[in-house]
């Protein structure tokens, strides 16, 4: 079975509270637990809405950028086929799904309802503390290249799952995974 590794970049914390999405990206961990960069999914979205200047300087997704970007509604379709029959990986799970499953039912299209392997929660089976994405990646000697762009947090996060899967133990991440034990719902 095939993973997807994705992530969001949004104006804000809530869709519920006006936060629009900004940039999607996907990207395949096939059966052989291979990072495959060929099979990649990356937009940029425009949100319709000025982007606060603190998303700016944190993603450096400037409204200049997303300008002639395409609408959710012409992106998101095809990055939910994109993700169609695979495992979903996310660090922070309940956020990005918070705003896909927000925009799914807002444009009429059905609900990610994959399994999903939250990094955060098989971070915390291998180490202590905090577990965000920067302090994953330190404890696994992974540079943080490419930080807070959606496709750049895709490629670090597929490398932190492939090598936590390593450290858990494959078949028991695609069990969890199938049972739904990283998983947890998104708060609204």
């Amino acid at each position: 079975m095939e993973f997807a590794v994705i992530d969001t970049e949004t104006t804000g914390l809530s869709p519920y509270k006006g936060a629009k999405l900004i940039e999607v990206a996907g990207m395949v961990v096939d059966e052989a637990w291979t990072i495959r960069e060929d099979k990649a999914f990356h937009s940029t979205i425009n949100p319709g809405v000025p982007i606060p200047i603190f998303i700016t300087r944190l993603t450096g997704i400037s409204n200049r950028m997303v300008k002639d970007a395409p609408p959710a509604e012409d992106v998101l379709p095809a990055f939910f086929r994109f993700l169609s029959g695979r495992i979903l990986v996310i660090q922070n799970a309940p956020f990005d799904l918070s705003f896909l499953n927000y925009y799914a039912e807002q444009l009429g299209l059905p609900k990610l309802l994959n399994p999903v392997v939250d990094t955060i929660l098989l971070s915390r089976k291998l180490f202590r503390g905090r577990h965000n994405l920067d302090l994953i990646l330190a404890r696994l000697n992974i540079l943080a290249e490419g930080r807070h762009r959606a496709l750049g947090d895709v490629i670090l996060t597929a490398k932190a799952f492939v090598k936590m899967a390593a450290m858990i133990g494959e078949e028991e991440v695609i069990k969890m995974a199938k049972r739904r034990a990283f998983h947890r719902k998104p708060s609204l």
